[in-house]
């Protein structure tokens, strides 16, 4: 039953902007039919000003349709601690308020515990007619002249929106996939997460899988042979943007992803923008799960080792082809893997630098005068992991000397736990130049095993990627063989 918001939720809800583009009305018209219960959903589209959503969900009471173009009513929350645990798409009951005021809006209905249906019809705002009529089921809601009376804003849409406004139904399909969906005149019918994938983006990409109790994760990684297409996340099925997570995920190199996250509705606060496309995560423990599962699944191929007369022998599952001078190129059971050469030679180099450091087998350069500065007690623990000689006063610390590969401005650095530039540039000088080809192979395969060793193997110590990847399958199709 629709009812109107008691004043003491109205103040609570984020409230805004609903009608803001063609498919965000669209949006909030698929939300409708998916809260209804729908498990059939059609989308006609004539234009991006003219289209319908089509539903066999529940259906609107015949005495409710007045109320469900009022501002502020709606059947899905009733009280403030609702907002605490919203399960529905919508719950602010403003959606076809604002799509009635900026356009002709027709509504059909029948609830389905009734004989007759009703149509309500609405422009600019103001009820033109209210009637019962014989309807089958569900409820179709009708968008005619969209934005007839803002033609400001009409301007602003180019032939991109009806682009737009079909990825709009195609992402619900995504998140969705147990219910068929229509648009004009494609059909995604109800199946299979794995196969309304296969629907919506064909063969085109591979993705990984990664799960976890509340995590559902289905990525290439930037090493995969694939373009940049596919970025969503849903969380309890709800397309959003968490500025956290997107970060993380660009840190771990992920490339396309589709993240599914299932939290108890308490601990996502979804009432945060008018759109509801950002929510805020009260558990921030779900970010550290995503980040376990990823670097489960990316990475390179493990390196067992076996004991043999005291020395430590690894014996890795990636077998080295060769190298053009500039490319290392190797092979496992799965892909073909191609190295960038100078930075393989850049990270063995920095990480056997940073051993050196650590074991103090590098050469003093004296401080004159010596360098002064204010820094933490736990400063000191990581300065004299370095090997750097100073002084403590009061809450000052006097730099006397510094091995010599550091630089001054690496103190800094030190002391907030960033990387050292000064070791990662000497790093890089010593590094192979791109195009030198070593006489001998066995040359290759040393430098390759000492990088195998190294505890960080995916980037520079710039942060550059070292290496790219591409299945062998993909390579086989090319080729014509299975």
């Amino acid at each position: 039953m629709i009812k109107r918001l008691p004043e003491e939720v109205v103040l609570k809800i984020a409230s805004g902007q609903i009608a803001s583009s063609p498919s965000a009305v669209l949006k909030e018209l698929i939300e409708n039919a998916l809260d209804a219960g729908a498990t059939e959903v059609t989308v006609k589209i004539d234009d991006p000003f003219n289209f319908r959503v089509i539903d066999n969900g529940i259906g609107i009471p015949y005495k409710d349709l007045p109320l469900a173009v009022e501002r502020f009513a709606t059947s899905k929350i009733e009280k403030a601690e609702d907002l605490e645990r919203i399960k529905t798409y919508g719950f602010r009951g403003e959606a076809l308020h604002a799509i009635s005021q900026v356009s002709h809006l027709q509504i059909k209905s029948r609830y389905r515990n009734e004989n007759i249906g009703g149509k309500i019809e609405v422009k600019g705002g103001k009820v033109l007619s209210l009637s019962p009529i014989p309807f089958s089921g569900g409820t179709t809601v009708i968008v005619n002249s969209l934005f007839f009376n803002t033609p400001v804003r009409k301007k602003t849409f180019d032939g991109r929106e009806k682009k737009r406004l079909i990825q709009t139904v195609k992402t619900f399909a995504l998140c969705h996939p147990e219910v068929t969906f229509r648009i004009d005149a494609e059909t995604l019918p109800a199946t299979s997460l794995k196969e309304r994938i296969r629907q919506l983006f064909g063969e085109s990409i591979h993705f990984n899988y990664a799960t976890s109790e509340r995590v559902k994760l289905l990525f290439t990684s930037a090493f995969d042979d694939e373009r940049k297409k596919v970025s969503y996340i849903f969380v309890n099925r709800r397309a959003v943007t968490v500025s956290e997570i997107e970060k993380l995920l660009e840190e771990l190199r992920v490339k396309n992803y589709i993240l599914f996250i299932d939290l108890p509705p308490q601990e996502v606060d979804v009432n945060v923008t008018p759109s509801k496309e950002r929510v805020f995560l009260k558990d921030k423990k779900v970010l550290k799960e995503i980040e376990e599962i990823l670097k489960s699944n990316v990475s390179l191929p493990s390196i067992p080792f076996i004991r043999e007369k005291r020395e430590v022998e690894y014996r890795s599952p990636i077998e080295l082809l060769g190298t053009d001078g500039t490319v290392i190129i190797a092979h496992d059971s799965d892909y073909y893997y191609f190295f960038d050469q100078h930075l393989v030679h850049e990270r063995v180099n920095y990480e056997e630098l940073l051993k050196e450091l650590k074991e103090g087998k590098l050469r003093q350069k004296q401080l004159v005068p010596p360098l002064e500065l204010k820094a933490p007690k736990e400063a000191v623990k990581k300065l004299k992991e370095l090997h750097v000689s100073f002084e403590v006063s009061r809450d000052e610390i006097r730099i006397l000397s510094l091995p010599e590969i550091l630089e001054v401005s690496d103190v800094e650095n030190i002391i907030e736990g960033k990387p050292l530039e000064s070791v990662a540039e000497t790093a890089c000088r010593r590094a192979l130049k791109t195009g030198y080809i070593p006489l001998n192979f066995d040359d290759v395969r040393e430098l390759f095993n000492r990088y195998l060793k190294c505890s960080e193997r995916e980037v520079c110590p710039h942060g550059r990627p070292i290496y790219y990847r591409i299945k062998k399958t993909k390579i086989l199709r090319k080729l014509g063989r299975s």
